[in-house]
Formats: structure tokens, C-alpha cells, sequence
């Protein structure tokens, strides 16, 4: 898997460009946190039980906790990135006017699917509110925070992207190393 390269600068940065990198980052430094917590809880957890025989009592909790939230925020960055599983088959074969129409077509489906999501995990968040974790106390609406983060975050990411082709732009080819058009 190749990794994402930054954007090449297109003339002068503007302030929603910073924001964009600047969320970027912060998303990117809280995947690591997550991973430092489930490594550290996790081994730490280990070497206790065998080497002591005690242990860590919230470490479940909080590694699955820590794991949740890490697959989202990846899943958003993905999202900027256009490297989420895209079958491009079809499209490749296309012109640039059915390319921009089946693309808007799809952003404007997978905004649905957002909003599903996002109204699904709201409605899961607020039941939470009042169930608590066994271990840490937690409400379990944590988990649930996770899911309507990134529906709504990959939700204006999908509008900016919208926009974006609406006034002109080119739509991305998802997920696929060669456009024939180019």
C-alpha cells in the first residue's frame, strides 16, 4: 500500500487549506495517542498477569475504546485521501461529462448513507448516555461519539468535494493508480 503523499500547493494557501492540515494532523496525533493507549494498556496488562498476577482492571475497556476511535478517525482520513475500496472499471472507460455526473451521483448517494449513519449513531448516542461501562464508568455513548464524528466529518469532506466538482473541477478517480485521460 502506497502511502498518501501531500497535495502539491496550488498557489496561495488559503485558511480552509491550514484548517483542512491542521485537522489533519490533530486527527493523525490521536490515531497515535489511541495506539500508544492499546499498546501500553495491553502489554502492560500481559506482563502484570504473568509476571505478577495482578493486572490492569480498565485495560479491556479502554483498548476497545482506543481501537474504535482509531478506526474512525482512519476512516475519515482515508475519506481526504480517496483511498477508501473504489471499482473504477466502469468509470475509467468513460468520458470527463459521464466521469463528473456518475461521481456526483455517488457523492450525493454516499452523503445519504452519511446521514443515515449520522442520524443512527445520534439517536445510539443519547441512549447511551444514561448505560454505563462496567470497569471505567464510562456511558457507553463513547463508542457511539466515534461513529457520528466521522458520519458527520466525512459528511462535509463529501460537500466540500461536491462543491468542488460542482464549480469546475475534475472528479478523482478513487482508489485507481492510472487515469486514461491524463
Amino acid at each position: 500500500m502506497q502511502a498518501a503523499s501531500p497535495r502539491p500547493p496550488r498557489g496561495p494557501r488559503t485558511w480552509l487549506d491550514r484548517a483542512a492540515d491542521g485537522c489533519r494532523r490533530l486527527q493523525t496525533w490521536l490515531m497515535v495517542a489511541c495506539l500508544v493507549v492499546m499498546v501500553v494498556l495491553l502489554f502492560g496488562n500481559v506482563t502484570l498477569r504473568y509476571v505478577f498476577n495482578s493486572g490492569i482492571n480498565v485495560s479491556d475497556e479502554m483498548s476497545r475504546l482506543a481501537f474504535v476511535w482509531l478506526i474512525f478517525l482512519g476512516s475519515v482520513l482515508a475519506l481526504r485521501d480517496h483511498q477508501h475500496i473504489g471499482v473504477t472499471m466502469l468509470v475509467a472507460r468513460f468520458g470527463p461529462g459521464a466521469r463528473k455526473a456518475s461521481h456526483i451521483g455517488c457523492q450525493l448517494l454516499t452523503l445519504w448513507v452519511l446521514w443515515l449513519m449520522a442520524e443512527g449513531s445520534w439517536k445510539q448516542t443519547v441512549i447511551g448516555l444514561d448505560t454505563r461501562l462496567p470497569v471505567t464508568g464510562l456511558p457507553m455513548a463513547v463508542f457511539d461519539a466515534a461513529v457520528l464524528y466521522a458520519a458527520v466529518a466525512m459528511g462535509v469532506l463529501t460537500l466540500v468535494d461536491l462543491a468542488r466538482v460542482l464549480a469546475g473541477g475534475a472528479p478523482p478517480l478513487d482508489a485507481s493508480p492510472e487515469d486514461p485521460l491524463v
